[in-house]
């Protein structure tokens, strides 16, 4: 029988949780290994390294706490605990491949890097990442499904990738890249949970600290059987769109890199110029889907594909979705060609629905310039008020989450009512069901805490040296998981201006929004740690 044991005891349990998670990741980084290989390009040895540091201490730290964590009981602390340190650890743990590429490259990219800045020559490709700061940056953007990329050269042209090109990022850093937002699409401690059996603990307090939202919604009796149940339906439309990517004229590593993206709603792409590298109407279309598919709770998708198709239609949640969105869509349609006469209707809808689903699902894909919007405010004025909406509760989109603007807005209409009627009992209600108080004092609390981290976080970065308007979206993009926003940092730019402490701050962040805020906030409470 399991018992409540001593901090000391837990914490060989959390070093027993992040040694399998470093050999899931060990493993998880053989493709981009044999992709390198296969090329024969400089990441080869980083990427191996890698993973050999990954396999051999997750493994001595797996075997030496074995028997701490079947001492261990998994109570609600204990699993805020292994999620927030096991999401730190995976960024920290994906960072290795970024950083050892140019440092253990046969070319020495990071002593090229430091020659040619003396000369006041561009840096070689790769050197980016000769700073851990920013390879943790990139790599927890990427398990976050932020997709901000601190990344300057190196990303490919319209052309693709051509082999031996020394002017281009390598295949297989670029594989891992987008591994990193597949894997963090639906939650590595779920993934977890569903295919680590062996552990032998329930994982439902895991689940809720990880799974996006309010509320968690148990699609099987056993949690196990529900993250596996999550993990098929990914699986399912990530096959399809793969297939559809690769009718659409994609090569077989970019449709595979775009579904990683895309059905994780991360954004990072192969190309310098996202989605609009490709120039297809076909591929934007289809991209747009599958972004709005990744915003939808996936309950409701294995609900349809398990016979109830009518499901969409009874979800208040996904009507306030795709309301949103397509009064969105209208209004930057309509604006756009209102300023530009010469812009076709059918390139102005696909524009605008293309922006428009990759902010509020937090992709962060783009397929044009929006901040040349300028002309046209009310286009970027939605624009900038989709980052702080965010998808549904259930997907793999990060954000504030549309049933919590749902709640919000039901609490305001309950509270004019009982000003007129202040003997009136009037329960809030979403669907056919009664949301519990408790629900709402929390979605008020997080709220209340999620605009005031982002009012400090526009303070650091503009302490730290950004424009308000850089800072403010910064801050906005990290911890709503959103990616691209305005000024230095928008959709055609980078974070790589950010200095290292405001790249820690804004990783940070990114965590932080990830992880729906208390799931860290709470191991700062003193209370938290007391037995």
């Amino acid at each position: 029988m399991l018992h409540r044991v001593s901090w000391f005891t837990r914490l060989g349990m959390l070093a027993n949780m992040v040694g399998i998670l470093m050999i899931a990741l060990g493993v998880a980084m053989i493709p981009p290994i044999l992709v390198a290989d296969h090329d024969g390009t400089q990441d080869f040895f980083g990427l191996l390294a890698s993973s050999l540091i990954a396999l051999i201490i997750g493994f001595m730290l797996f075997i030496t706490s074995r028997r701490a964590a079947k001492r261990t009981y998994i109570g609600h602390r204990e699993g805020f605990l292994i999620v927030g340190v096991g999401w730190f650890s995976a960024g920290l743990i994906g960072a290795l491949p970024f950083y050892l590429y140019p440092h253990l490259s046969p070319e020495g990219i990071c002593q090229l890097a430091d020659q040619l800045k003396q000369q006041s020559m561009a840096p070689p490709i790769g050197s980016d990442f000769c700073a851990f700061s920013t390879a943790a940056f990139e790599s927890i953007s990427g398990f976050t499904t932020t997709g901000a990329t601190a990344i300057t050269t190196g990303l490919w042209t319209e052309a693709g990738w051509v082999a031996g090109d020394k002017s281009l990022l390598p295949r297989g850093i670029l594989l891992w890249r987008s591994l990193t937002q597949y894997l963090g699409g639906m939650g590595l401690i779920v993934l977890g949970v569903a295919v680590l059996p062996l552990l032998g603990i329930g994982g439902m307090q895991l689940f809720r600290a990880e799974v996006p939202g309010p509320q968690t919604d148990k699609l099987a009796p056993r949690i196990g059987e529900t993250a596996k149940l999550l993990w098929r339906v990914y699986l399912l439309l990530s096959v399809t769109l793969f297939i559809l990517l690769a009718v659409g004229g994609m090569d077989t590593f970019d449709a595979v890199c775009h579904t990683f993206t895309t059905m994780a709603t991360g954004g990072f792409s192969t190309r310098a110029m996202s989605i609009g590298g490709f120039e297809s109407a076909y591929l934007e279309w289809t991209i747009i889907l599958f972004m709005f598919i990744g915003g939808t709770n996936f309950s409701l998708h294995f609900m349809a594909l398990a016979g109830r198709p009518t499901i969409y239609k009874k979800d208040p949640e996904f009507w306030a979705y795709s309301s949103i969105i397509l009064t969105a869509i209208t209004l930057i349609c309509w604006s756009l060609m209102s300023v530009t006469a010469e812009l076709p209707f059918w390139d102005s809808l696909r524009t605008s629905a293309f922006q428009v689903i990759s902010i509020i699902t937090t992709t962060g894909f783009a397929s044009t310039d929006y901040e040349q919007w300028h002309i046209a405010p009310v286009a970027l004025m939605t624009l900038t008020g989709l980052m702080f909406i965010g998808g549904m509760a259930g997907s793999t989109s990060g954000g504030f989450k549309v049933v919590r603007h749902v709640l919000v807005v039901l609490t305001w209409t309950r509270e004019l009512f009982l000003l007129s009627h202040p003997r009136a009992k009037r329960p809030i209600r979403l669907g056919n069901r009664v949301v519990p108080q408790e629900v709402i004092r929390g979605v008020a609390a997080f709220a209340g805490a999620y605009f005031t981290l982002l009012t400090l976080g526009t303070i650091f970065f503009c302490v730290d040296g950004q424009d308000l308007l850089t800072g403010f979206t910064c801050s906005a993009s990290t911890l709503g998981n959103v990616g691209p926003g305005l000024g230095e940092i928008g959709p055609m730019d980078n974070f790589s201006g950010l200095s290292p402490a405001s790249k820690w701050f804004a990783s940070t962040y990114m965590v932080l929004g990830r992880l729906e805020l208390f799931t860290l906030l709470i191991l700062l409470s003193p209370s938290f740690w007391r037995r």
